[in-house]
């Protein structure tokens, strides 16, 4: 156990001097302050109130979830496993005492930390910038609803990550394995826009499930079974990966 939260600490940290995190965690505070400035000035120069305080955050998570953190998954994916496979560094690592189980949990594990971490930055940043409209009736429980949303949407991204992981198990470059995951995140966001019945098996359709836990028309048992599904891809696609991690030749 000793070794597994050793080495959870070492890739957290590995992660966090990489210039890519900082970058992405610094872009996600900024982009809500920025927007909400402009979004702010905006508005008020049209004398309509579109976005409110309480919507704004809520506005910035369909950003962030869309775009922005699969991309951050995807490039942090790469870099723990292809990326250090071309860089030799992944060799260093299993030629110490720990088993390759617990190196391929602790990245998936600095995955998840890092994943909270952004939604955090972003939460707070957003919710913060809500100061800068004019509108701020329902803030309150805007607020509330914003830690709610912010709060589940990482649920979806666990999976998500799981199969950038997978994925980074069949290349020996980190920017082969990058552009595989964009192509094909975008590949079926295309494919599940065009075939609705395909998103019902897309994981790439659940990155905005927090909305469904806004909705009071939804019923619990529908967010209780997408919940389902992607736990079991989250299982299924992280044993995968470590079953091809384990076989892998380094």
């Amino acid at each position: 156990m000793r070794s597994l939260m050793a080495n959870i600490l070492n890739e957290t940290e590995k992660q966090f001097w990489k210039k890519k995190t900082v970058f992405f965690l610094l872009l996600s505070a900024i982009i809500p302050l920025a927007g909400a400035g402009l979004l702010a000035s905006y508005q008020n120069k049209l004398g309509i109130a579109t976005v409110t305080s309480a919507s704004f955050p809520i506005l910035m998570l369909g950003v962030f979830t869309s775009f922005i953190l699969p991309l951050f998954i995807f490039m942090a994916a790469a870099d723990s496993f292809a990326g250090e496979i071309s860089a030799r560094t992944l060799k260093i690592t299993l030629v110490r005492p720990i088993s390759r189980f617990k190196v391929y949990v602790s990245k998936h594990i600095s995955l998840a930390i890092y994943t909270i971490l952004y939604l955090a930055a972003a939460g707070i940043a957003s919710i913060l910038s809500g100061f800068f409209f004019s509108v701020k009736s329902g803030m309150f429980q805007g607020v509330l609803d914003a830690i709610l949303a912010f709060g589940v949407a990482v649920i979806p991204f666990i999976a998500l990550s799981a199969i950038a992981v997978l994925i980074a198990q069949f290349t020996r470059s980190g920017s082969s394995a990058l552009i595989i995951c964009i192509l094909l995140y975008l590949a079926f966001k295309a494919v599940s826009f065009f075939l609705p019945q395909v998103s019902l098996y897309s994981l790439t359709s659940y990155t905005d499930w927090h909305l469904l836990w806004l909705s009071s028309t939804v019923a619990m048992g529908k967010v209780t079974s997408i919940f389902m599904f992607l736990a079991a891809c989250s299982i299924l696609f992280f044993t995968a990966g470590f079953y091809f991690f384990d076989k892998k030749e380094l």
